[in-house]
Protein backbone atom coordinates (compact mmCIF):
# COMPACT_ATOMS: atom_id res chain seq x y z
CA UNK A 1 0.00 0.00 0.00
CA UNK A 2 2.84 2.64 0.40
CA UNK A 3 4.13 1.72 -3.18
CA UNK A 4 1.00 3.01 -4.57
CA UNK A 5 0.24 5.77 -2.14
CA UNK A 6 3.74 7.36 -3.39
CA UNK A 7 3.27 6.77 -6.93
CA UNK A 8 -0.13 8.64 -6.42
CA UNK A 9 1.02 11.44 -4.34
CA UNK A 10 3.98 11.90 -7.15
CA UNK A 11 1.77 12.25 -9.72
CA UNK A 12 -0.34 14.23 -8.21
CA UNK A 13 2.72 16.46 -7.35
CA UNK A 14 3.55 16.60 -10.58
CA UNK A 15 -0.22 17.35 -11.83
CA UNK A 16 0.32 21.10 -10.00
CA UNK A 17 2.80 21.71 -12.46
CA UNK A 18 0.07 21.72 -14.96
CA UNK A 19 -1.78 25.19 -14.01
CA UNK A 20 1.52 26.63 -15.33
CA UNK A 21 1.58 28.46 -18.48
CA UNK A 22 2.98 27.03 -21.55
CA UNK A 23 2.66 23.66 -23.63
CA UNK A 24 -0.69 22.08 -23.20
CA UNK A 25 -1.40 18.30 -23.56
CA UNK A 26 -0.55 17.26 -27.25
CA UNK A 27 -3.97 16.76 -28.52
CA UNK A 28 -2.45 16.42 -32.57
CA UNK A 29 -2.90 13.16 -34.36
CA UNK A 30 -0.21 10.61 -34.42
CA UNK A 31 2.02 7.61 -33.53
CA UNK A 32 3.66 7.32 -29.59
CA UNK A 33 5.50 4.30 -27.85
CA UNK A 34 6.94 4.17 -24.83
CA UNK A 35 8.08 1.50 -22.10
CA UNK A 36 7.24 1.18 -18.18
CA UNK A 37 8.19 -0.47 -15.11
CA UNK A 38 6.11 -1.52 -12.09
CA UNK A 39 4.82 -3.86 -9.55
CA UNK A 40 2.20 -7.44 -10.34
CA UNK A 41 -0.10 -8.21 -7.61
CA UNK A 42 -1.35 -12.13 -7.73
CA UNK A 43 -4.78 -11.63 -6.27
CA UNK A 44 -5.46 -15.27 -5.34
CA UNK A 45 -2.03 -16.49 -5.23
CA UNK A 46 -4.04 -19.54 -3.26
CA UNK A 47 -5.36 -20.74 -6.63
CA UNK A 48 -2.15 -21.54 -7.73
CA UNK A 49 -0.19 -23.37 -4.66
CA UNK A 50 -3.81 -25.03 -4.52
CA UNK A 51 -3.42 -26.77 -8.08
CA UNK A 52 0.19 -27.68 -8.20
CA UNK A 53 -0.56 -29.93 -4.24
CA UNK A 54 -3.51 -31.35 -6.19
CA UNK A 55 -1.90 -32.11 -9.27
CA UNK A 56 1.37 -33.81 -7.39
CA UNK A 57 -0.88 -35.63 -5.27
CA UNK A 58 -2.08 -37.67 -8.30
CA UNK A 59 1.39 -38.19 -9.14
CA UNK A 60 1.41 -40.11 -5.64
CA UNK A 61 3.64 -36.86 -3.86
CA UNK A 62 2.02 -35.33 -1.36
CA UNK A 63 3.53 -31.22 -1.03
CA UNK A 64 2.63 -28.12 0.11
CA UNK A 65 3.43 -24.94 -2.02
CA UNK A 66 4.16 -21.10 -0.97
CA UNK A 67 4.37 -18.47 -3.82
CA UNK A 68 5.29 -14.67 -3.56
CA UNK A 69 1.67 -12.92 -4.31
CA UNK A 70 4.28 -10.08 -6.20
CA UNK A 71 7.18 -9.24 -8.78
CA UNK A 72 8.50 -6.69 -11.22
CA UNK A 73 6.52 -6.20 -14.19
CA UNK A 74 7.39 -4.41 -17.10
CA UNK A 75 5.85 -3.79 -20.36
CA UNK A 76 6.60 -1.70 -23.81
CA UNK A 77 3.61 0.08 -25.24
CA UNK A 78 3.09 1.59 -28.98
CA UNK A 79 -0.57 3.33 -30.27
CA UNK A 80 -1.63 6.05 -32.64
CA UNK A 81 -3.75 8.77 -30.85
CA UNK A 82 -6.25 10.29 -32.89
CA UNK A 83 -7.42 13.41 -30.76
CA UNK A 84 -7.09 14.48 -27.44
CA UNK A 85 -9.83 11.99 -26.30
CA UNK A 86 -8.88 9.00 -28.37
CA UNK A 87 -6.54 5.88 -28.89
CA UNK A 88 -5.66 3.04 -30.01
CA UNK A 89 -2.95 1.48 -27.79
CA UNK A 90 -1.13 -2.30 -28.18
CA UNK A 91 1.34 -3.69 -25.22
CA UNK A 92 3.79 -6.45 -24.37
CA UNK A 93 3.48 -6.91 -20.49
CA UNK A 94 6.36 -9.00 -18.36
CA UNK A 95 3.31 -9.21 -15.46
CA UNK A 96 6.54 -11.04 -13.02
CA UNK A 97 8.11 -13.72 -12.38
CA UNK A 98 6.90 -15.21 -9.32
CA UNK A 99 9.04 -17.50 -6.67
CA UNK A 100 7.93 -20.28 -4.53
CA UNK A 101 8.89 -23.29 -2.87
CA UNK A 102 7.27 -26.50 -2.92
CA UNK A 103 7.88 -28.90 0.19
CA UNK A 104 7.47 -32.56 -0.75
CA UNK A 105 7.17 -35.30 2.21
CA UNK A 106 7.59 -38.37 0.30
CA UNK A 107 10.63 -38.50 -0.94
CA UNK A 108 11.68 -35.65 1.09
CA UNK A 109 13.03 -32.53 -0.63
CA UNK A 110 12.30 -28.42 -0.67
CA UNK A 111 11.86 -27.27 -4.13
CA UNK A 112 12.33 -23.58 -5.38
CA UNK A 113 9.59 -22.82 -8.33
CA UNK A 114 8.80 -20.75 -10.83
CA UNK A 115 5.56 -18.81 -12.17
CA UNK A 116 6.27 -16.59 -14.79
CA UNK A 117 3.52 -14.22 -16.38
CA UNK A 118 3.30 -12.10 -19.40
CA UNK A 119 0.72 -11.20 -21.88
CA UNK A 120 0.18 -8.96 -25.30
CA UNK A 121 -2.38 -6.82 -25.61
CA UNK A 122 -4.48 -4.14 -27.69
CA UNK A 123 -7.26 -1.87 -26.13
CA UNK A 124 -8.80 1.43 -27.06
CA UNK A 125 -7.51 4.33 -24.59
CA UNK A 126 -10.14 7.53 -23.71
CA UNK A 127 -8.74 10.54 -22.25
CA UNK A 128 -9.85 13.36 -20.49
CA UNK A 129 -7.69 16.70 -20.50
CA UNK A 130 -7.99 17.99 -16.51
CA UNK A 131 -5.22 21.19 -16.64
CA UNK A 132 -2.87 22.51 -18.79
CA UNK A 133 -0.81 19.20 -19.58
CA UNK A 134 -2.63 16.94 -17.68
CA UNK A 135 -5.07 14.43 -18.02
CA UNK A 136 -6.71 11.29 -17.05
CA UNK A 137 -7.33 8.59 -18.74
CA UNK A 138 -8.87 4.94 -18.83
CA UNK A 139 -9.06 1.51 -21.45
CA UNK A 140 -10.39 -1.10 -21.91
CA UNK A 141 -9.30 -4.18 -24.42
CA UNK A 142 -8.24 -7.74 -24.71
CA UNK A 143 -5.02 -9.24 -23.57
CA UNK A 144 -3.38 -12.91 -24.56
CA UNK A 145 -1.81 -13.80 -21.85
CA UNK A 146 0.39 -17.14 -20.63
CA UNK A 147 1.16 -18.42 -17.52
CA UNK A 148 4.02 -21.08 -17.11
CA UNK A 149 5.01 -22.99 -14.26
CA UNK A 150 8.29 -24.61 -13.30
CA UNK A 151 8.92 -26.90 -10.23
CA UNK A 152 11.86 -28.99 -11.00
CA UNK A 153 12.70 -33.09 -10.34
CA UNK A 154 11.34 -34.91 -8.06
CA UNK A 155 8.30 -32.84 -8.96
CA UNK A 156 8.92 -32.32 -12.75
CA UNK A 157 5.88 -30.14 -13.13
CA UNK A 158 5.92 -27.31 -15.85
CA UNK A 159 2.37 -26.93 -16.90
CA UNK A 160 1.48 -23.87 -19.16
CA UNK A 161 -1.56 -21.95 -20.04
CA UNK A 162 -2.77 -19.31 -22.49
CA UNK A 163 -6.00 -17.68 -22.87
CA UNK A 164 -7.77 -14.01 -23.69
CA UNK A 165 -8.82 -12.04 -21.14
CA UNK A 166 -10.36 -9.07 -20.90
CA UNK A 167 -7.88 -6.33 -19.66
CA UNK A 168 -8.95 -2.93 -17.65
CA UNK A 169 -6.92 -0.03 -16.63
CA UNK A 170 -7.09 3.49 -15.66
CA UNK A 171 -4.61 6.42 -14.98
CA UNK A 172 -3.31 9.63 -15.00
CA UNK A 173 -0.60 11.24 -17.59
CA UNK A 174 1.40 14.57 -17.57
CA UNK A 175 3.49 16.14 -20.74
CA UNK A 176 6.46 17.25 -20.28
CA UNK A 177 6.40 19.07 -23.60
CA UNK A 178 4.60 18.26 -26.95
CA UNK A 179 6.57 14.94 -27.85
CA UNK A 180 7.57 13.17 -24.07
CA UNK A 181 5.46 12.65 -21.10
CA UNK A 182 5.35 10.04 -18.16
CA UNK A 183 2.21 8.51 -16.94
CA UNK A 184 1.31 6.15 -14.02
CA UNK A 185 -1.22 3.93 -13.92
CA UNK A 186 -3.25 0.62 -12.96
CA UNK A 187 -3.98 -2.38 -15.26
CA UNK A 188 -6.20 -5.89 -14.32
CA UNK A 189 -5.52 -8.75 -15.93
CA UNK A 190 -8.54 -10.88 -15.24
CA UNK A 191 -8.17 -14.96 -14.96
CA UNK A 192 -4.52 -15.78 -15.99
CA UNK A 193 -3.92 -19.18 -16.36
CA UNK A 194 -5.81 -22.60 -16.26
CA UNK A 195 -8.11 -23.72 -13.22
CA UNK A 196 -7.09 -26.92 -13.77
CA UNK A 197 -3.29 -27.36 -14.72
CA UNK A 198 -1.66 -24.12 -13.45
CA UNK A 199 -4.13 -22.49 -11.33
CA UNK A 200 -5.78 -19.46 -12.28
CA UNK A 201 -5.72 -15.75 -10.66
CA UNK A 202 -6.03 -12.14 -11.54
CA UNK A 203 -3.37 -10.00 -11.92
CA UNK A 204 -3.04 -6.15 -11.28
CA UNK A 205 -0.06 -4.31 -12.26
CA UNK A 206 1.01 -0.52 -11.03
CA UNK A 207 3.35 0.98 -13.27
CA UNK A 208 4.87 4.48 -14.23
CA UNK A 209 6.03 4.60 -17.77
CA UNK A 210 7.71 7.27 -19.83
CA UNK A 211 6.37 7.79 -23.42
CA UNK A 212 7.66 9.37 -26.65
CA UNK A 213 5.26 10.94 -29.65
CA UNK A 214 6.86 10.84 -33.16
Amino acid sequence: MKNKSLLWTCLLMVAGLGGAPGLHAADEAGWYAGAGVGRSDVKRASSWTQVTGANLLARGLVSSTVIESHGTAWKLFGGYQFNENLAVEGGYHDLGRLKGLTVITAPASTLAGRWDAYAASVAVVGSYPVVNRFAVFAKGGLALSRLTVDVPAPALYSPSATRVQPLLGVGVKFDFMKSFGVRGEFERFNNVGDGSTTGQSAVNVWSVSAQYRF
